[in-house]
């Protein structure tokens, strides 16, 4: 696969994740923070941020932002981050944002700007500036060792190991991997014309007990069982797990939830934007092997 890979560690990019969960409030009772997460939170927050967050009803700029914070100069120091996007003009957001998308963007461009930076500007004072620091540090380090995988493995191979990805996409021509917390254990892509952002979770030696449990519970259930007998034949769409396995469909979808956050999954990322293909990642079998003996020495 002919793309190029990169490594790209920025807390301006935690601090967004960390919003747009709130907002979306996306496969909580999937992630390891909980569906109590949320009302931890409004603990934190002022009641005018919370109400101020839930009457935002679009999220354009905010899912546009990841090619700003690329473009920008200063990676690691949210308020340079803030200084720098707040100094370009209505003309310069166009001329970086423009080249990544096939529609038009909206002429109001410096207004979505303002309110996100204010948004933002609040979100980190009264939740993100409290979470635990060593967040980052783990984040950058695991950035730090991808880097040097790198040396020795192929591009696909790392990015299998960070996020279950395959890329099948000959379109494909850079790929950005980003370590992130909040999302943990899910990994998420952004596709803007032939450049693809994944956010892949950071996996900690401290939780090693907490993977074990969640490959050995997403095996108990007879039905996942099937799933993965099913995917371990090839590659197969949503559709054609419906099909095969005769559950409903949001049965489905939260039983490939379940097997996706225990890494026992591979999506393949094609040609078709609209349609993700899965299938049976066959190394977790070496992977609850090792965690089993780690376990029981």
């Amino acid at each position: 696969m002919a793309y190029e890979l990169k490594m790209f560690y920025s807390p301006v990019h935690e601090l967004l994740l960390s919003i747009s969960l709130y907002k979306r409030q996306t496969q909580m009772k999937y992630l390891s923070l909980g569906t109590t997460w949320s009302e931890e939170v409004d603990d934190l927050i002022p009641p005018s941020l919370k109400d101020r967050i839930a009457s935002k009803t679009s999220l354009f700029f905010e899912d546009l932002s990841v090619l700003l914070m690329k473009q920008c100069p200063i990676e690691d120091d949210i308020d340079g981050f803030f200084e720098w996007l707040q100094s370009k003009s209505s003309g310069e957001l166009y001329e970086l944002l423009s080249p990544y998308l096939k529609s038009s963007l909206p002429p109001d461009l410096e207004r979505q700007r303002d309110q996100f930076i204010s948004l933002l500007k609040e979100w980190k004072v009264h939740y993100f500036d409290k979470i635990d620091t060593s967040i980052f540090e783990d984040l950058q380090s695991d950035a730090i060792e991808k880097e040097r995988l790198l040396e020795t493995s192929t591009q696909a191979e790392v990015v299998h190991k960070a996020s279950r990805f395959v890329i099948t996409n000959e379109n494909v021509q850079t790929v950005y991997l980003i370590p992130g917390f909040h999302f943990y254990p899910m990994s998420l892509i952004d596709q803007f014309q032939n450049t693809l952002f994944i956010t892949y979770p950071v996996r900690s030696n401290k939780n090693e007990q907490k993977e074990l449990l969640r490959i050995t519970k997403a095996l108990s259930d007879e039905r996942r069982m099937n799933i993965l007998r099913f995917l371990s034949s090839g590659i197969h769409t949503f559709t054609n797990i419906v099909s095969e396995i005769g559950m409903a469909k949001g049965n489905i979808h939260h039983h490939l939830s379940i097997l996706r956050a225990a890494g026992l999954l591979n999506i393949h990322i094609t040609d078709d934007p609209n349609t993700f293909y899965y299938s049976t990642n066959r190394e977790f079998t070496t992977d609850l092997t090792s965690k089993l003996n780690a376990l029981l020495k």
